[in-house]
């Protein structure tokens, strides 16, 4: 029994592994693609991607698509095409993202990262460790999601300074928490994985694409309260 408790263990273990192991390659995609991009690089090209809004709604849009469909169409998606999904949707993520480089200094989109890093780290431990169940925060957060997005698009027309803290505050507390909401979520998902190991390649690509998304969103939230706006 306990031979089988360890089995069952390790394969647990690998999974958050390679789940973790593909949020790092994501980041790292989104990292080169956004350098590649920024004003340092290519000047001319990131004004052409940023400055159209019909561009920036078209990319926005494929990404929502690819999410979707990575969602939605796992189980008939080969681990293959899963892969080149998530690497493609990251690298969107990298146009989209160039523009921080731009309205942020190079220092400061890279201590605030660190910070997100430590934030995230931190509450993917909790995830990982505590006892308690996070699984009735789940409501909670989806309707935290709903009004954060609602808040943005008010802002959008009011344009309020103080009201962008507020939103942008909410929003670390937000996907703070559901970094450890997900991760411990895909702590109890690999039981059923190891029950299914051939598919476990893609699962760990869509935990992999949340917690991305987590990381993300806790960093750009953070640039907004605290990042060293570019005065030139």
């Amino acid at each position: 029994m306990f031979n089988n408790q360890s089995h069952y263990g390790s394969m647990a273990q690998g999974f958050m592994s390679k789940v973790y192991g593909w949020m790092c390659a994501g980041l790292a995609t989104t990292a080169a693609v956004s350098y590649y991009f920024s004003p340092e690089m290519n000047p001319a090209l990131m004004k052409a991607v940023t400055s159209n809004f019909l561009i920036l709604i078209g990319l926005f849009a494929v990404q929502f698509g690819i999410l979707m469909y990575m969602t939605w169409s796992y189980a008939r998606l080969s681990y293959a095409t899963m892969s080149m999904l998530f690497i493609g949707f990251c690298a969107l993520q990298g146009i989209t993202l160039a523009p921080v480089l731009y309205i942020y200094t190079a220092s400061s989109v890279f201590y605030i990262f660190l910070i997100a890093a430590a934030m995230f780290a931190a509450m993917a431990v909790y995830g990982s460790v505590t006892n308690a169940d996070l699984s009735s925060m789940g409501n909670i957060l989806f309707m935290g999601l709903i009004g954060l997005i609602i808040a943005n698009l008010i802002n959008m027309f009011v344009q309020s300074a103080h009201f962008d803290m507020v939103i942008a505050s909410f929003g670390v507390g937000i996907f703070a928490m559901l970094t450890a909401y997900d991760v411990q979520n895909l702590k109890k998902y690999s039981q059923f994985v190891l029950a299914s190991p051939n598919d476990a390649g893609k699962f760990a690509l869509l935990g992999a694409i949340s917690l991305y998304l987590n990381l993300i969103n806790i960093f750009l939230y953070l640039l907004r309260l605290f990042g060293d706006r570019r005065r030139d």
